[in-house]
C-alpha cells in the first residue's frame, strides 16, 4: 500500500516509482486542463479526447525519465499535448475552427444569458482565428487553461520575454477585433 502523498512533489516522486494510484491522481488533476488546450487548440472534441489519453500514455511511459529540470511538470506535460497536436496538424494539413459551445455543458447557463454567451463566443471565435498560431496558443493556454506566463513559456519553448510579447500583441489584437465587431453591431 502506497504512503499518502501530500504535496505535489510527493505524488509525482511515488508516480515515478511505480504507483498506479498517484498517476491516477496525476491524471485527475491535469487531464481536464490538457483536454481544454487540445480542444481550443484543434477544435475537434473526439480529437481532443483521443490526444488528451495519447497525453497520458506518453506521459506514463516517460514518467520514470522525467527529471525536474527547471520546467515544471505541468510545462513538460503542456509540451507533450503540444507536440501531439502540431504532428497531427501537419499529417492532415488543415486547421479546423473551435467549437466554444459544443463543449459546454447547456445547464450551465439560463435562456437569455445562453443567447449572450453564444453571441459572446462566436465573436471569441472569429477573433481568435485571426491571430497568428503563436498567439493564439498563449492565449488559450494563459486564459483558456489558466497556466502561469513562465509555464507558457516552458511549454512552448520559448523565452518569458517572447510569450510576454505574443500575449501583449495578441490581447492587443483580440480587444481590436472585438471592439470593431462591437461598434459594428452598433
Amino acid at each position: 500500500m502506497s504512503e499518502i502523498a501530500t504535496t505535489p512533489f510527493d505524488i509525482l516522486q511515488q508516480a515515478q516509482s511505480g504507483d498506479m494510484v498517484q498517476v491516477g491522481a496525476l491524471y485527475e488533476h491535469y487531464h481536464l486542463g490538457v483536454y481544454r488546450y487540445l480542444f481550443y487548440l484543434l477544435g475537434d472534441q473526439h480529437l481532443a479526447e483521443d490526444l488528451t489519453s495519447e497525453v497520458f500514455l506518453r506521459m506514463i511511459r516517460s514518467l520514470p525519465q522525467y527529471r525536474l529540470q527547471g520546467a515544471s511538470f505541468r510545462a513538460w506535460l503542456y509540451r507533450i499535448a503540444r507536440n501531439l497536436a502540431v504532428d497531427h496538424i501537419r499529417k492532415v494539413k488543415q486547421y479546423q475552427q473551435v467549437s466554444v459551445e459544443e463543449n459546454l455543458p447547456a445547464a450551465m447557463f439560463d435562456p437569455l444569458s445562453q443567447v449572450e454567451q453564444e453571441l459572446d463566443s462566436e465573436r471569441l471565435k472569429l477573433c481568435l482565428a485571426q491571430l497568428s498560431s503563436e498567439q493564439r496558443e498563449v492565449v488559450i493556454l494563459r486564459f483558456v487553461v489558466g497556466l502561469p506566463i513562465s509555464e507558457v513559456a516552458n511549454a512552448l519553448n520559448k523565452s518569458l520575454d517572447a510569450i510576454k510579447g505574443l500575449q501583449r500583441r495578441g490581447l492587443t489584437a483580440l480587444r481590436a477585433m472585438l471592439i470593431d465587431l462591437e461598434v459594428e453591431n452598433e
